[in-house]
């Protein structure tokens, strides 16, 4: 038996639902019990009634919903992620008081959220695909620990502790040598593409970096729209930098990062030496995303001709490796997001099986890696 079949071999993914909706509870089991490979195997009408049920059964992933009476999902989820280590997949709602609570729930360690589809979308099963895929991705998921449950949040600067590795550790770039990289590529624009546990990565990221950082700054953070606006303001508030969501037309300068917004692709364009972005709503999925960290890339490489550092972070699938990869062909320095680091390897792990990647860092090192990389010329 080859190791492929080995490994495909695999037991179903036991997921517990926890909503206080009784048609949610029974349509969402429902509709995952027809996914292949994910077997429901508790629900939960609370989140008491959650922490309760964990003391005997023990699932792969839990699928959570934030509003609740007695528990709700934010502080349900700070037990769940302290106490067991276990993935939490989050349901929000597409309010602002939802969007809020979701970016706090990804901060405290949950995995991923989902939007809280319709009954129609439930009913029907055009909600199945992406939630089904939501669920594996957690299944594999690096969880972040906060430590003891209390409500101050976790140093942005710092990593907490975790469950283990997702994936066996790779060989960290010196900073020495990308230093070296940037004074051959002398970059002038930087890029990051990320998605699944990137709102508190990049929190960590972009807090370290200085008020006076020399590069403006492109950022895809698979998200749907509505939450990315929130995201920026959030990052703004937490960094020395200028952070808020992109806006067609704006000047990519120096201490601004730009984030695409929800459901649109950014791209950067170049015109009388000055950087700006573009934002497209109407664009296809590429990679299976809009935005897409394959769509900003390609555009870095064209605008830059290679003067450029671009970053692919933590998150599911491949989004970015073909990308990033065009960028090293331009000549740019390309990094990928060390993968024992990700919350999920996926798209940093692609891109270095594929070669796309100059060098790897651990999340905790790529903000001074982007600040060296803007001054190579005052580095020894």
């Amino acid at each position: 038996m080859s190791p492929m079949t080995v490994t495909t071999a695999t037991k179903p993914i036991r997921v517990m639902i926890v909503d206080d909706s009784a048609l949610m509870r029974k349509l969402l089991a429902e509709m995952l019990s027809r996914s292949p490979g994910i077997e429901i195997v508790d629900t939960a009408m609370d989140g008491q009634f959650a922490l309760d049920h964990l003391q005997r059964i023990r699932p792969d992933v839990i699928l959570m919903d934030i509003e609740m009476p007695r528990l709700d999902g934010l502080a349900t989820l700070e037990h769940i992620v302290a106490e067991y280590g276990l993935p939490v997949v989050m349901c929000s709602t597409l309010t602002s008081n939802g969007a809020q609570a979701t970016l706090e729930a990804l901060k405290r360690g949950a995995v991923d959220f989902i939007e809280k589809p319709s009954l129609a979308a439930l009913t029907s099963g055009t909600a199945a695909t992406d939630m089904a895929a939501r669920v594996r991705g957690a299944a594999g998921a690096r969880v972040i620990k906060s430590g003891p449950v209390q409500p101050k949040p976790a140093a942005p600067n710092g990593l907490r502790r975790t469950t283990g590795s997702l994936t066996p550790p790779h060989a960290r770039t010196p900073l020495e040598q990308i230093t070296r990289w940037a004074g051959q590529t002398v970059p002038e624009i930087a890029a990051i593409g990320i998605s699944t546990g990137g709102p508190p990565a990049l929190e960590i990221v972009l807090a370290a970096l200085p008020a006076d950082f020399p590069l403006g700054l492109a950022i895809v953070q698979h998200m749907p729209p509505g939450f990315t606006k929130m995201l920026a303001e959030q990052l703004n508030r937490t960094s020395r930098i200028e952070v808020r969501e992109a806006a067609h037309g704006d000047l990519l300068h120096p201490g601004l990062a730009l984030i695409a917004p929800g459901g649109a692709h950014l791209r950067v364009t170049r015109a009388q030496g000055q950087y700006r972005v573009a934002v497209d709503t109407q664009g296809p999925l590429v990679s299976g995303h809009r935005p897409s960290a394959d769509v900003l890339f390609d555009s870095v490489a064209q605008a830059s001709g290679g003067h450029a550092v671009a970053v692919l972070m933590t998150g599911m699938g491949s989004d970015g490796a073909d990308g990033l990869g065009r960028l090293a062909a331009a000549g740019a320095l390309t990094i990928a997001q060390a993968p024992d680091t990700c919350v999920v390897a996926g798209m940093p792990k692609s891109a270095i099986e594929r070669g796309a990647a100059r060098a790897i860092l651990p999340l905790v090192e790529i903000s001074a890696a982007l600040n060296a990389c803007g001054r190579p010329t005052e580095q020894p």
